[in-house]
């Protein structure tokens, strides 16, 4: 865990699903709050370095690593841009664009790419990180310990959210738009048959498991 916390203390898609919640008590649910249900041992993937271990999760608020110190403080990652890949527990993520996106593989090298963007809505406040935003990082329970800095929350203020995901694809460490030009030159043995199937007036696959089904088609 000492090795993990030094590496990070020195360190237009198509919606799938659209969801709206009002809660009082300043708390948004994990599920929504972060990616993955619980905190769970992962490996951190960086760039020029070796990979690093330990307690993580990923906030769908403001796309960051988050991770527990040896005293079970949630921490913020200080720069997730070094970041390539995270596996927690038996999930993998892919860092792209300024975001993580979930890895659901149809091959070895190429898969479907799920973001997920959980958004407050409420009047301009400091976040986290000293810039002014309708989007907060802060967690919403009675406090949150980001970048080794406390944040007090008013409790009594309710919270309304969205939570949007995006389908894409992915091959290898590339994330690009689920759409025909985008297939056509991941698959380009199937430029025709990508072609008949959106002249045919089919759309972009609004689950993950007809995606995957789509793709795995022209694979074969």
């Amino acid at each position: 865990m000492k090795h993990f916390l030094s590496l990070f203390l020195m360190l237009a898609l198509a919606p799938l699903a659209l969801q709206g919640q009002e809660l009082s008590g300043n708390k948004i649910p994990d599920e929504d709050f972060y990616l993955m249900p619980s905190f769970a041992q992962g490996i951190v993937y960086l760039r020029g370095q070796s990979p690093a271990q330990g307690m993580v999760n990923i906030c769908a608020v403001d796309q960051s690593l988050r991770f527990l110190d040896d005293k079970g403080t949630e921490l913020a990652a200080n720069d997730p841009d070094n970041i390539i890949r995270v596996r927690i527990d038996t999930v993998w993520f892919l860092r792209s664009g300024g975001a993580f996106y979930r890895l659901y593989p149809v091959s070895d090298e190429i898969g479907i790419a799920v973001r997920r963007d959980t958004r407050i809505t409420r009047d301009v406040k400091k976040g986290a990180y000293g810039i002014k935003d309708q989007t907060s990082s802060i967690r919403q329970y009675s406090s949150l310990y980001a970048e080794g800095a406390t944040q007090q929350l008013n409790a009594s203020q309710p919270v309304a959210y969205t939570v949007t995901e995006t389908i894409s694809l992915y091959c290898r460490d590339a994330v690009a738009k689920f759409n025909k030009a985008s297939l056509k030159k991941l698959f380009p043995a199937h430029k025709d048959d990508i072609e008949a199937y959106f002249k045919s007036g089919k759309k972009v696959p609004e689950t993950v498991e007809d995606a995957c089904a789509l793709i795995s088609t022209w694979l074969q």
